[in-house]
């Protein structure tokens, strides 16, 4: 029998009663959306308004303190000026409130004073154990819960919108930025992927985006992962998750942003982040197999394929195309990423031969022609393909504009999107219209309209399919808190270089790093002659300019 330990944060994205600090009539500003989509998403737990100017909200009694609500509060979510934001928290603190977001701004990313506020904050947590997301945060959006504790219009409910939604696999975003975060969904809604959560990290005075990825790693309801990362804070949690998310199998895409002089500064000023050295950082997400983008459509097209895919066995591509010019486009976009559209054998290219027109060609890419659309040739290609053993994947290259055709039956296309045994990857070459994306979305298909970004997909597909952890002896070369060294320094001595090479799982000479007289004899007698020392300083990048580079053949006495 299985058992599911608790996570410490399950009833802060699950809670079952929530008090607003700060709450509005206003549903033009910030107080008041917070209040007006907690509501119109349907959340089925306890509303507690709280502003004093107000005896009541939208048929809600209005509670002039957090201790007048006289219940218990899961989460308060804190929308009031920054300089009285402390005083509210030790009140919420007090009554045994679990946890708080702080969406209030004007803490440690304005600097001076502001610091000292937002380290309190810290030391309340701290102190009372109750967590606190944020300050400057823009909250969250748990999508299978109804749970909308944020202000971010992406998540307003409208009565006349459609709901597009073709994964049964959902992603969990976890942003170091509001409006990115948001955005993120925003595009995955558009496209059909189906959500867990979306959370905004702030300034992460206590709460950071490591626990918060460690959430969404063991939750259950979270199939892919997408990190937008400016600086990692709290290492050792984030790091724990990274391994965690490898042994199990789960996908992590990740956006790494500062990674120039410019972005840096940026980072630092926006939510007091420091965003590190690049090369830290690639070290880590190559150790434990994070997906690597620098494109938000990017990500969300690899997301995408990752939630409506199983992993591909090789790297073997089948174009099937209604158009010939539009196959070879896509046949050249797969084979720049490095796949393979091999030739299929004389009796698939046979088979597929007595399913399309004679000026049609079964060769890869295959050109069925628009005609064996409307003949069900296109369907039964794609079923041949998906159980033959000479391809790896499937690139579906249509055109989806109609307003008032679908080139797929969703009773007869529903089973074998079900049951593929490969990615069969949807690309139309004209925008698609609404009523195809609907029509597909019914079968488990997204459809994708970015050439570059699909092929990108596939290529990361395989090489996460490839991806194998490294032994975890090679990740004790550095200790959690010593990380944050290297993930901060500007510059990098040769041994610490080196080191995050290794997490890399790339293999190095063996070497020790010698730090007192006492250890050097024991250090010689481990590497043995002949050695080369070299002395090891950040401050020092050229080493045999200055005398730092010493080699020795023998033991001298």
């Amino acid at each position: 029998m299985t058992v599911t330990c608790p996570h410490p944060l399950d009833s802060f994205f699950n809670p079952s009663s929530i008090a607003i600090i700060g709450a509005s009539r206003d549903v033009t500003k910030i107080p008041g959306l917070l209040l007006s989509f907690l509501r119109k998403n349907q959340f089925s737990g306890a509303i507690y308004p709280v502003n004093p100017n107000y005896p009541d909200i939208d048929g809600l009694t209005c509670h002039p303190t957090i201790a007048a609500i006289g219940q218990p509060i899961d989460l308060a979510i804190v929308i009031i000026p920054a300089r009285v934001v402390l005083g509210a928290l030790e009140e919420c603190a007090t009554l045994g409130v679990k946890h708080a977001i702080i969406i209030s701004s004007g803490f440690a990313e304005e600097g001076g004073a502001s610091i000292a506020m937002q380290d309190a904050i810290a030391a309340l947590a701290k102190r009372t154990g109750m967590r606190i997301s944020g300050p400057n945060a823009e909250g969250y959006y748990n999508q299978i819960a109804g749970i909308a504790a944020t202000f971010s219009p992406t998540v307003d409910v409208k009565s006349d919108q459609l709901q597009l939604v073709a994964t049964t696999k959902r992603i969990g975003i976890v942003a170091q930025s509001g409006g990115i975060g948001f955005a993120i969904y925003n595009r995955a809604k558009a496209l059909g992927i189906a959500l867990s959560t979306v959370i905004s990290t702030g300034n992460e005075s206590d709460l950071g985006a490591g626990e918060f990825f460690d959430y969404m790693v063991q939750d259950t309801a979270t199939d892919v992962i997408l990190l937008f990362i400016e600086g990692i804070r709290d290492v050792d949690k984030f790091l724990a998750a990274a391994r965690k998310a490898a042994e199990l199998g789960k996908p992590v895409i990740v956006v790494k942003v500062g990674r120039s002089g410019a972005g840096e500064r940026a980072a630092a000023s926006h939510t007091a982040s420091m965003a590190g050295w690049t090369a830290a950082y690639d070290a880590v997400f190559a150790r434990y197999g994070f997906i690597v983008s620098n494109d938000l459509d990017e990500a969300v097209t690899i997301a995408s394929v990752l939630t409506t895919s199983p992993l591909p066995k090789g790297d073997r591509v089948a174009v099937v195309t209604v158009s010939g010019g539009a196959g070879i486009w896509g046949a050249d976009a797969v084979s720049a990423q490095g796949l393979q559209v091999p030739e299929l054998s004389d009796g698939v290219q046979a088979t597929i031969r007595g399913l399309i027109p004679s000026y049609g060609s079964p060769c890869n890419p295959i050109d069925i022609t628009a005609q064996a659309v409307h003949s069900g040739g296109l369907q039964k290609t794609i079923e041949l393909l998906d159980r033959s053993d000479e391809v790896d994947a499937i690139l579906v290259v249509i055109s989806l504009s109609s307003e008032t055709r679908m080139p797929f039956k969703t009773p007869e296309l529903k089973p074998v999107i079900a049951a593929q045994n490969k990615p069969i990857v949807f690309w139309s070459y004209t925008l698609p219209s609404n009523f195809a994306r609907m029509g597909l979305a019914e079968s488990g298909v997204v459809v994708l309209s970015g050439l570059t970004h699909v092929s990108v997909a596939l290529r990361r597909l395989v090489d996460h399919a490839r991806f194998r952890l490294a032994d975890p002896v090679a990740t004790a070369i550095v200790a959690p808190n010593d990380l944050v060294e290297h993930l901060t320094a500007p510059t990098l001595s040769e041994y610490d270089s080196k080191t995050l090479l290794q997490i890399a799982g790339v293999a190095l000479p063996g070497e020790v790093l010698v730090a007192d007289r006492s250890a050097l004899d024991a250090a010689i007698a481990k590497i043995g002659f002949p050695l080369v020392m070299k002395i090891q300083s950040r401050d020092i990048p050229h080493k045999s300019e200055v005398g730092g580079v010493r080699g020795q053949y023998h033991h001298e006495e």
